[in-house]
Parts: C-alpha cells; sequence; structure tokens
C-alpha cells in the first residue's frame, strides 16, 4: 500500500510581521518603564540630585559658629602643647570642618569625596579641603611642608567669616 504525504508551505516570517512585533514589544517596555517611574518615583538611574541646602536662622548660625571656634581654638592649643601628632590633628580638624557644613548647612558632607564637595560651589570649602587633604590622607613626607597652626587658622578665618 503506497501512501503519499502532501507537505504545507513552511510558515514564513514577513518583513512586516517581524516589524510589528518589534514595535509592540518596543511599546510595551516604554509603558512598563513610564508606569514603574509613576508608582515608585523613580528619577532616574544615573541622576545623581544634590541635597538641599539648609540654612539655619542667624542666631543659630552664630551659635554654631561660635562652637566649632572654640572647639578648634582647643584643637589648635592641644597641638601646640605637643599632645598629638600632625596627622591626627588635621583628621580631627577635617571633622570639625565637616561637622561644621553639616550643621550650618545640613549637608551631610562627611561622607563626600573632595570632588563632590567641590561640586557644591560652595564658597572656600573647597580650599579647606586642599588644605587639610593631603596631611589628613597622604604619607607623612608629602604633609612635611604643612604646617598645622596655619591651616587651623584658616579654617577658624572661614568659619567665622560663614555666613
Amino acid at each position: 500500500m503506497v501512501t503519499t504525504v502532501s507537505l504545507q508551505a513552511p510558515f514564513e516570517f514577513y518583513l512586516w510581521v517581524v516589524l510589528i512585533a518589534i514595535a509592540m514589544l518596543a511599546g510595551a517596555i516604554v509603558t512598563a518603564l513610564y508606569v514603574a517611574k509613576k508608582l515608585f518615583k523613580i528619577e532616574g538611574f544615573f541622576k545623581k540630585k544634590n541635597p538641599a541646602l539648609h540654612i539655619p536662622p542667624a542666631k543659630k548660625l552664630f551659635e554654631i559658629k561660635n562652637d566649632y571656634t572654640a572647639q578648634m581654638e582647643r584643637l589648635a592649643a592641644t597641638y601646640a602643647n605637643s599632645q598629638i601628632d600632625k596627622r591626627a590633628a588635621y583628621q580631627k580638624l577635617s571633622l570639625l570642618i565637616r561637622g561644621f557644613v553639616h550643621d550650618a548647612t545640613g549637608l551631610n558632607v562627611e561622607n563626600f569625596t573632595k570632588s563632590e564637595i567641590k561640586a557644591f560651589g560652595i564658597r572656600q570649602l573647597d580650599r579647606l579641603m586642599e588644605e587639610y587633604y593631603v596631611p589628613e590622607f597622604a604619607e607623612d613626607e608629602r604633609a612635611r611642608d604643612k604646617d598645622f597652626m596655619s591651616s587651623c587658622n584658616k579654617a577658624l578665618g572661614v568659619v567665622r567669616a560663614w555666613s
């Protein structure tokens, strides 16, 4: 017994079918991203927002300035009496400056790098950071030419002139 089989033509993907499928997939992805952005309030994957500056009232700023000025003067006296070495003094000065900026502006700059702080454009803060950055983190040889007392006086001047 002889059996004959007739085969159907293979299913062909026409170009227009492929284009429609790609357009529908792209539309579904765009719609899903838009809905996710609205639901979860996603601003962007690579967009980094700068935190807003919080400026305290003048009376509070006066108290903050006096507090940090007194702390810096105590640190300078401690260093002058040789109770602390240069690197530790610069590290404490760094903490005081960063703490002052946090209290005066609301920015938690303790976790920011030097370049991130420079991006804020706060007057003279970037200059102060360059003053203490090398002695705080570099080897002792690179910090030899830095004078802690002059760095401390510059920091005091910036804190006193802060407005």
